[in-house]
């Protein structure tokens, strides 16, 4: 049987811990905004697999990167991303 690669897994594991938080927090529940937030989810997943790839670390690292994006959800993400970029144009 083939393994299935850490990406991969990262993604499936991302998309549906999204999908489970925004049923819990009860905040938007449609439809759409699962589907939306579990696609960023999933796509962050890809890019943070990909970045640990390059940087030569353990491909176990995915599954832990992946579980966590889908915990915080792609807006946090963005306010973090935000953030650290913003002290780094003001050179703090």
């Amino acid at each position: 049987m083939k393994e299935i690669h850490p990406i991969v897994l990262s993604v499936i594991l991302a998309v549906f811990t999204a999908i489970i938080r925004v049923i819990y927090d009860k905040e938007e529940t449609s439809a759409i905004r699962m589907f939306l937030e579990s696609i960023l989810c999933g796509t962050l997943a890809v890019i943070a697999g990909t970045a640990i790839n390059a940087m030569g670390l353990n491909q176990d690292w995915t599954l832990f990167v992946g579980g966590v994006i889908g915990f915080i959800g792609s807006q946090s993400i963005r306010n973090y991303a935000d953030i650290i970029i913003k002290k780094k144009i003001n050179g703090k």
